[in-house]
């Protein structure tokens, strides 16, 4: 169930969209276009940052892979923060996009490892992200569903 949250593959929404757009009163199986999925990693504290900029932030990075050529890919992440009713006051405290205008080879893994919200104190804090992306495959612009971290971290960063 954690695997299914954690990776969701366009081909699901592109089937759905095909049958519902093709029907004609009765649904007819249809195989998936393709098999794309977007990976999103639990947050964390960036290493990298502290080490090379002495900054301490909280990090969310995402994959993303189709096994179809496609342009135009927008590799969208962002970091929520949980308040103290949990989902209730939730809010966003950072969103940062990889935008792919070239042409991109099947297969290959884009990477959106920038996105991150710098800590303002040490307070305890949970957070989550959030990956989705759009591009173009075979001269359709196609989306997919937002795919959330597999896990929730609370860590030592008030943001």
């Amino acid at each position: 169930m954690n695997n299914l949250k954690h990776k969701i593959t366009i081909s699901i929404a592109i089937s759905l969209l095909l049958a519902i757009s093709t029907c004609q009163g009765v649904f007819a199986a249809i195989k998936p276009l393709t098999k794309c999925h977007i990976e999103v990693h639990n947050p964390h504290i960036s290493t990298s940052m502290f080490r090379n900029q002495g900054v301490l932030a909280v990090k969310v990075d995402a994959d993303s892979v189709c096994n179809r050529p496609m342009s135009d890919l927008v590799l969208t992440v962002e970091i929520y923060k949980l308040g103290t009713v949990g989902y209730l006051f939730q809010h966003r405290v950072a969103v940062d996009r990889v935008i792919i205008h070239e042409f991109i080879p099947a297969n290959q893994k884009i990477f959106n490892i920038k996105t991150n919200a710098p800590c303002k104190n040490k307070k305890l804090t949970e957070y989550y992200g959030i990956a989705y992306a759009t591009a173009v495959v075979d001269g359709k612009t196609v989306k997919t569903l937002h795919v959330m971290t597999e896990r929730n971290r609370k860590l030592s960063c008030g943001t």
